[in-house]
């Protein structure tokens, strides 16, 4: 029988939905989104995803331990922040769910790790742990761009970054760049910079609500 995690005050650091299975290591980001579902909610799959603080690796893990099941078989790193920003929680939660399943490890991020840690080969303590894949958004095909569309706290110096750790990444893990399908992003030349970069590409689905997509253009425009 599957074991039920206990729903925290402070917001859930694991979630699920079917047959995916998803770790919340931080409600944190350097990143401010347009199009975040950050913008219009305070989680998803009717789980609170908004944490207090972030959690230590061993309430990281133990919340692992607590609502793992063996049917799960799509694993991801995402939360409602960015990940990296608790890299020590995040290679306790992949070496603890590679004890667990066979089932490969994905990652998503904001691609700024450089920035957050310059003294740190984030890539290859990644790898090191156990993560199979990492998808790191890109969402923008130029500086301005994503600028103005992410509002990212490093500034412009922050696409330039993403770029530098996709190179990183590419020689230990299996490397996806994506962007979110909204007017006035032009997605072929997202793609194409993953082409010229050598790694995968996947579009993904804006996902707040339709009257937002208005405001976001007009900001993209202006």
């Amino acid at each position: 029988m599957k074991r039920c995690v206990v729903l925290m005050v402070e917001g859930n650091l694991t979630y699920w939905r079917g047959n995916s299975f998803y770790i919340n290591p931080t409600s944190q980001c350097v990143n401010d989104c347009l199009f975040c579902v950050r913008q219009f909610g305070d989680g998803v799959f009717g789980f609170n995803l908004v944490l207090k603080a972030d959690p230590t690796p061993d309430e990281l893990v133990e919340a692992i331990n607590r609502s793992w099941d063996s049917k799960y078989d799509d694993v991801a790193i995402v939360g409602f922040g960015e990940p990296l920003l608790n890299l020590d929680a995040v290679l306790a939660a992949i070496r603890r769910l590679k004890e667990l399943t066979g089932v490969p490890i994905r990652l998503n991020t904001d691609g700024q790790a450089g920035l957050i840690y310059p003294t740190r080969d984030v890539a290859g303590e990644l790898a090191a742990a156990g993560l199979d894949r990492i998808q790191i958004s890109l969402n923008a095909p130029d500086p301005e761009t994503y600028l103005r569309l992410c509002r990212p706290k490093f500034g412009r110096g922050a696409f330039e970054s993403i770029l530098e750790f996709t190179e990183k990444c590419k020689p230990v893990l299996m490397v996806e760049l994506s962007a979110v399908d909204i007017p006035g992003v032009d997605i072929q030349a997202c793609r194409g910079i993953a082409e010229r970069l050598g790694v995968g590409f996947r579009v993904r689905v804006f996902k707040g609500p339709e009257g937002a997509l208005e405001g976001i253009l007009r900001t993209l425009v202006t």
